[in-house]
């Protein structure tokens, strides 16, 4: 989370609405999509049911999105509770899980969609190395099932002996090169 604020907080104002790597998003989507995620985890947390449809991600964004962000990040924080962690969530797959396990596999969203922010905002960005390399073991195992259903694009290919950045925003669709 703080690599995905820091690169939202260095979004000057007149980016927000360039065209990031997410086909048919500008830089404010991502900036409402990620938020939007830690709405979800916050409602998990809290034992709230989900919403059945996607928000606006600009409308969760806001006038602000930095601000947006940090509102809800912090009640999100709020919310996570040994209690709240150890509580069993439905996924869409049809899988049970405990949120802290759901959780354990939620970085390579915030780490894929730091990268696509910078991009579209014109920054330059080297992931957390040890976030990466666990984010890439989860995601080789989870990305197939999300292509299957069609939330995750097709695989880019990457040089032999590319680096685990590379491999992991090529595993979701991503031209690192780009």
């Amino acid at each position: 989370m703080d690599g995905f604020e820091a690169v939202l907080a260095a979004v000057p104002s007149d980016r927000w609405l360039s065209p990031s790597p997410c086909e048919g998003w500008a830089a404010v989507d991502v900036a409402g999509h990620v938020t939007a995620g830690l709405l979800v985890i916050e409602m998990r947390a809290a034992g709230r049911p989900l919403p059945q449809d996607d928000p606006d991600w600009r409308e969760v964004a806001g006038a602000d999105p930095v601000a947006s962000w940090r509102t809800v990040r912090a009640r999100t924080m709020a919310e996570l509770s040994p209690e709240a962690l150890d509580r069993t969530i439905p996924l869409a797959f049809g899988d049970v899980v405990t949120l802290r396990e759901w959780l354990e596999g939620y970085s390579p969203e915030l780490l894929v969609h730091t990268w696509d922010l910078a991009r579209a905002t014109g920054q330059q960005v080297e992931l957390d190395a040890d976030l990466v390399r666990s984010a890439l073991e989860t995601s080789e195992r989870l990305a197939p099932r999300g292509r299957a259903v069609g939330k995750v694009g097709p695989e880019v290919g990457v040089a032999d002996g590319a680096g685990d950045q590379a491999r992991l925003l090529a595993l979701f669709g991503r031209d690192p090169a780009a």
